[in-house]
């Protein structure tokens, strides 16, 4: 079992409801059931009855409810003394952004800048899926996060600032025939297929990359898979394209070209509205001063 299987049993308990529940945790219903599937069958019962219209705990399922209720509450108390006490001895501050993005150009020298003013607080970096940024702040494994600003809508209890715009572009292989032609457009890629991520955002990035291809007059053929690593590894062996921006660390590899698009993505840091640090906020200020100073990164 782990923490998304007792907070999905918890919110439906509450709730009483599938669809509720998954939209409260921002997640899909066929996920949550999924996640619920695999819960019941590693406990070994049922733990709602689904023979009514509206979902109620089973017998064994209440019982579960009041230990992982109170297991829950017990945990997040004892996680956040923990952080705290973390950050008083230690000084740290978590900071999170995309897989795939290359950040070199501009991070160390604020790292550098930061240590510098701040001594005692040193910063830890980590790198995730869209979906798994989201999740690791809400459930304070992150202090702040770097991230496209359109996945933050709907997201409550979280501060956001947005930062930068980066230009976005089309990915492909070296290896393709398309690699031996000069001034491509979109339109050039009609016949490709377009990779996108298969995660809880999948459904929007389907609508941007429909949406751009139609204004070239063509709908794409799209294709998910099931993380960043595994498009890279299909787009840089001529499987297909991908859109990303001029932050991703393989654009300027040996084994890759683009076309740079007539659009950009917003950039924005974001953390819990819980989170009382000020200092998170002095390292998103410096962040953000730095990239309006050098806005060609």
């Amino acid at each position: 079992m782990n923490d998304i299987q007792i907070k999905c049993f918890l919110e439906i308990a509450y709730e009483k409801s599938f669809t509720k529940a998954a939209n409260k945790l921002y997640i899909t219903q066929p996920a949550i059931s999924r996640y619920i599937a695999a819960f019941e069958k590693e406990l070994g019962i049922s733990l709602f009855d689904r023979t009514n219209k509206q979902i109620s705990l089973t017998p064994a399922g209440e019982i579960y409810y009041d230990f992982f209720r109170r297991f829950q509450v017990e945990f997040e108390n004892t996680r956040e003394k923990v952080h705290d006490l973390n950050c008083q001895r230690q000084g740290n501050i978590r900071l999170g952004y995309i897989v795939g993005w290359s950040v070199s150009s501009f991070l160390p020298d604020i790292l550098r800048s930061f240590s510098k003013e701040f001594p005692d607080i040193s910063v830890s970096v980590e790198c995730l899926e869209m979906d798994e940024l989201i999740q690791a702040l809400i459930a304070n494994k992150l202090d702040v996060i770097l991230i496209l600003d359109d996945c933050l809508e709907g997201i409550k209890g979280i501060e956001k600032q947005k930062i930068t715009e980066i230009q976005r572009l089309i990915l492909y292989s070296k290896f393709q025939d398309l690699a031996k032609k000069q001034d491509l457009t979109p339109y050039d890629f009609r016949n490709e297929t377009f990779y996108i991520v298969a995660n809880e955002e999948a459904h929007n990035s389907e609508l941007e990359v429909r949406n751009y291809c139609k204004s070239y007059g063509f709908v794409p053929r799209l294709k998910r898979a099931p993380n960043m690593e595994s498009i890279f590894a299909s787009v840089e062996n001529g499987l297909g394209v991908m859109f990303f921006d001029t932050w991703g660390q393989n654009i300027n590899t040996s084994s890759f070209k683009y076309i740079l698009l007539d659009s950009n993505h917003e950039i924005s840091m974001a953390w819990s509205r819980s989170n009382k640090s000020e200092i998170v906020r002095v390292l998103v200020n410096e962040i953000m001063a730095y990239l309006n100073q050098n806005k060609s990164l």
